[in-house]
């Protein structure tokens, strides 16, 4: 995927417009860096961003160093299909669970490469003088949604939303960042301690909705 120099302005009052423009951006830079390596190169950051057709002060704005931007194309071309081990109708307990650890397993394989991401996703926060856009794939969410979504005919939007921003506090970076470094666990303890986590949240959100359920029928 490229796109153009010259891409179309986004008008000021339309800020959901820059942001899809912005991960636009970082796609296209991510989808030149794997072209140019699966063709067998070892791109500069300023090739990519060439390829990607942006400017190189473009690219340093999304990815600080060349290493962070490898680190991601990893995480790209190696990221499960979600309906490859969870489609509509399948348990949303026991999919959260195996979306976590998909998604875990993944970026611990490389720790070197999840601690570089992690200190490019704050490196771009901080130099991003509005602080209006965190220029974030947001991976995981692309699992969490999908499966907290199926829930929809049993947990009302309010419920929904708030159970996928819990979701997104126990699967990903910073997540494994925590346990790994902070409560000093084993990879396997810190896999299986996220999912853990997830199914938790989909539960405790569930007994809540049936526990409001039944109060207002006894009403």
């Amino acid at each position: 995927m490229s796109i153009p120099k010259s891409s179309p302005s986004i008008p000021d009052g339309d800020p959901q417009g820059r942001v899809n423009q912005k991960l636009r951006t970082r796609q296209a830079l991510i989808d030149a860096a794997i072209a140019m390596r699966d063709e067998g190169h070892h791109p500069t950051l300023a090739q990519v961003a060439e390829r990607a057709r942006v400017s190189r002060a473009t690219a340093y704005r999304y990815f600080p160093s060349l290493e962070a931007l490898i680190s991601e194309t990893a995480a790209d071309r190696e990221m499960k299909l979600l309906e490859s081990f969870w489609r509509p109708g399948d348990d949303p307990v026991k999919g959260i669970g195996q979306a976590a650890n998909a998604l875990n397993s993944l970026l611990l394989e490389d720790e070197i490469g999840l601690h570089v991401m992690e200190r490019s996703f704050m490196t771009v926060w901080l130099e991003n003088e509005s602080h209006e856009t965190p220029l974030r794939p947001g991976r995981r969410m692309s699992y969490i949604e999908p499966i907290v979504d199926s829930l929809k005919d049993v947990l009302p939007p309010r419920a929904r939303k708030r159970l996928k921003q819990a979701l997104s506090i126990v699967i990903g970076t910073e997540a494994l960042i925590a346990v790994r470094d902070i409560s000093r666990a084993s990879v396997e303890e810190s896999l299986d301690s996220a999912a853990w986590a997830a199914r938790a949240l989909v539960r405790q959100a569930l007994a809540e909705e049936e526990e409001a359920r039944r109060k207002r029928h006894a009403r």
